[in-house]
């Protein structure tokens, strides 16, 4: 019955799409723009790169395919009036009616885009086909023609100190210092022999130039003054640049101009101002209770030192005395707007000439922001099917110890109804857990510089977390305690490190049901399932280019991360001769503790296919090794499948390891030690703040020992690919720009945890036994 009653819904589906026409509310004499094409005689013309200067296109088709906006548009009636006809006009798209205008204007944009990647001789064209009734399809053809390369490439200028900089060679970097500080592309010319004549990279190569001077004390220098002479009469198709820059131009006391060279700019004092109001921008006052170390004063006003002197100076790159430079002022604006304990940060420059010399005041005006901040959140969970919620109180000090430190404290209590169980008609899981940490605004190293710490873009992270679970079969604690090192590169504020230098977690079970201990493995009981400690390091390195503010660009995100666990305490206790227990296990306190080494490394990229289609893939993988003084890994640090961020079709922790039989499932023995992931989404933009999504995923998780309690669990050449899980399915997302919500809906493709006849669930879906859906903030990757 219930497979009827799905064949017959999607094609009353199918039959009410076929029957819509896409041409109902296309006038008279009028045609839709049913298909635009691009196409180029030259390989190198990327035809992709032209579709901005497009200025008519189609109705927007899902997934590329569809014209759903446009068919729902037309399911409305011939009355704007209606509140029904209403809606549906708001929710879908009006047909696109072909406009020859505009289809000039974009052979027009297309020839200039053309023009200015170099294609001098190019033209470019439009066919339009209306032989099907009211629908048109464009076709621009463009010809580029043979492009205009560059032969050689000079920069002069008559100011010799100009002449140096220009031509500065690379600094030589010791290899250390080549992998702390990677080398930029600013001693290197954009514009070399042989490349197209692009205007697009004679821009941006001005705009080196100019930034080579800004850092060199030419703080009234702009791309303005540079400008380029192209010499192409002498050869056929090849060109001759030569970059010219301008001198300075002056206003006489008669009106006329003359020409001056380019002035330096010195550094004379600089200033910070604290308790500044944005709202009345035109007074700044120098009073109140003042400090000036090194020609830089620092003026406290209302509040009085919300933050430490020596704070406020470390933060400072702008040197009194030195010579002006941009990198300086936007390494200053950028350490101050990361202090926690300021909403607002500006830098004001006051040029004045004395003894013929160009001297700066810069003034850094910065506003505190508000010290104490409040928070509730509340969420709803699902896991595995399990329906729950979740809370939590929050608190932050933005100024704990006057230098901008960040501390905050969590309260979080969570409920959980679990299935399967009969206790009291249905088991529970609670869960309440206690967080605290300090962020301090820079490294906290002994016996380094204070020059040192302050050259580093770097914060170190105190914390402590106590989290306490309850489940009808135990009782867990986890108290753990980090001190770690966050870092970025001041030539990529895109990637970011991280140095956990010391990571403890410390396990206790108050209470474990003994029935359920008795059905655990011995291994598992060992080493999950009593108390112990995890004593180790770890090393994330991630990098991501998303810029919310950006969205239109293809990104990419790589995180790699490396954790060991147990070996400084395994070599002390041999060193000391510690005695090990009838286990050959060595103790801490009286307390087990666990050794292994585990990494992990993810990748993901999208590609922008147009303004409201793109595509997105992720692959992923780990591996973690217990050793020493295990022989399992923790279960904290286990992989598990499943679940709203890989193989999506099925719930969490219910996938794996490798072709384990659903028979010898249980959320104890559904772990495993390696993971293989991968997913591809295609997500389209619907109407409003909906996104559609459909995505296809693979991947499962494997032991890296043979265990009995886990059969074909383990990794082995000969069979692992053959224990690929395979999924797919449809996501409705609400994208509100700063976060996202995620409702998806995957199907098994292809089961390894079945009989080998059954295992292509794909050839017969089921929404019983081969269906899953997860609720998620955020993409998941």
């Amino acid at each position: 019955m219930r497979k009827t009653l799905e064949k017959i819904a999607f094609a009353l589906l199918v039959i009410c799409v076929m029957s819509c026409s896409t041409t109902k509310y296309v006038g008279e004499n009028e045609y839709l723009l049913d298909k635009v094409k691009i196409t180029a005689d030259d390989k190198r013309v990327r035809t992709g790169d032209l579709q901005p200067y497009l200025r008519q296109a189609p109705n927007y088709k899902v997934f590329g395919v569809l014209k759903w906006p446009l068919y729902v548009y037309n399911w409305s009636g011939r009355s704007e009036k209606g509140w029904f006809n209403k809606q549906l006009r708001r929710i879908g798209e009006p047909p696109v009616v072909m406009d020859s205008l505009l289809t000039l204007q974009s052979t027009r944009e297309f020839r200039q885009y053309m023009v200015n990647k170099g294609y001098l001789d190019a033209a470019t064209e439009a066919e339009v086909d209306t032989s099907r009734r009211k629908k048109a399809t464009v076709t621009y053809r463009i010809t580029a023609g043979q492009p205009t390369v560059v032969s050689d490439y000079r920069i002069t200028t008559d100011d010799r100190n100009i002449d140096s900089i220009v031509h500065l060679a690379p600094p030589r970097l010791s290899r250390l210092k080549s992998l702390l500080r990677p080398a930029t592309d600013e001693y290197t010319a954009l514009v070399q022999p042989g490349n197209l004549f692009d205007r697009d990279v004679l821009n941006k190569e001005r705009q080196r130039i100019a930034t080579m001077l800004q850092n060199r004390g030419y703080f009234a220098f702009n791309p303005n003054f540079i400008r380029f002479l192209a010499d192409s009469t002498a050869k056929n198709k090849l060109v001759d640049l030569n970059l010219h820059i301008n001198p300075n131009f002056t206003i006489n006391s008669d009106g006329e101009t003359s020409e001056v060279a380019h002035r330096v700019y010195f550094i004379n004092r600089v200033n910070i101002v604290t308790d500044y109001d944005p709202l009345n921008s035109s007074e700044i006052l120098f009073e109140s209770d003042s400090i000036v170390r090194n020609n830089i004063g620092i003026f406290y006003r209302g509040k009085g030192r919300s933050l430490r002197p020596g704070v406020l100076l470390n933060k400072n790159h702008i040197t009194p005395g030195g010579l002006y430079s941009e990198a300086d002022v936007k390494r200053t604006y950028s350490a101050f707007s990361a202090m926690r304990a300021l909403r607002y940060v500006n830098i004001r420059h006051d040029e004045f000439e004395e003894n013929d010399t160009m001297k700066i005041n810069t003034t850094i005006l910065t506003s505190p922001a508000k010290t104490h901040g409040f928070g509730v959140e509340i969420e709803g969970t699902n896991s595995a099917g399990d329906l729950g919620f979740a809370s939590s109180l929050n608190y932050q000090h933005r100024n704990l110890f006057r230098g901008s430190e960040l501390f905050s404290a969590k309260l979080r209590g969570a409920y959980e109804a679990l299935s399967g169980q009969n206790d009291a008609g249905i088991g529970s899981y609670w869960e309440f857990a206690a967080e605290t940490s300090i962020l301090f605004p820079t490294l906290l190293i002994p016996f380094t510089s204070n020059d040192f710490r302050k050259r580093q873009n770097a914060t170190t992270e105190l914390e402590i977390v106590y989290n306490q679970q309850r489940r009808p079969e135990y009782s867990r604690a986890i108290l753990s305690g980090g001190w770690s090192y966050i870092w970025q590169n001041q030539t990529n504020q895109l990637a970011r490190h991280t140095l956990k230098l010391l990571d403890i977690n410390y396990i206790y079970l108050p209470h474990i049901d003994q029935a359920f201990k008795d059905s655990l493995p011995l291994l598992t009981t060992l080493y999950n399932y009593n108390d112990q400690f995890i004593v180790g390091a770890g090393y994330v390195y991630s990098f991501n280019n998303f810029d919310p503010l950006k969205r239109g660009r293809n990104t990419y995100s790589l995180r790699i991360a490396v954790e060991s666990s147990g070996n400084v305490l395994y070599g002390l206790s041999s060193i000391f001769g510690a005695k090990k227990d009838e286990n050959n296990r060595y103790k801490l306190l009286g307390i087990n503790y666990s050794q292994f080494v585990k990494g992990d490394v993810d990748f993901a990229r999208s590609f922008i296919i147009d303004e409201r289609n793109s595509v997105a893939f992720h692959i992923g993988g780990g591996i973690g090794y217990p050793y020493g003084n295990a022989k399992e890994l923790p279960f904290e640090r286990r992989y598990f499948g499943g679940g709203a961020n890989n193989n999506r079709g099925w719930s969490v922790r219910s996938l794996g390891p490798g072709s384990m039989s659903t028979r010898n499932m249980s959320f104890v023995n559904q772990v495993g030690d390696i993971r293989m992931d991968a997913s591809l989404e295609y997500r389209s933009k619907l109407f409003w703040k909906f996104e559609l999504a459909t995505f296809v995923d693979g991947g499962n998780i494997w032991t890296i020992r043979s265990y009995d309690y886990q059969p074909k669990g383990n990794f082995d050449f000969t069979r692992f690919y053959r224990e690929i899980a395979l999924s797919y399915g449809l996501g409705l997302r609400l994208d509100f720009d700063y976060f996202l919500l995620r409702f998806d809906a995957g199907l098994k493709a292809y089961n390894p945890q079945v009989s080998d006849s059954q295992r292509w669930a794909i050839l017969h879906p089921n929404f019983h036994n081969n269906f899953a859906w997860h609720f998620a903030v955020g993409y998941p990757f």
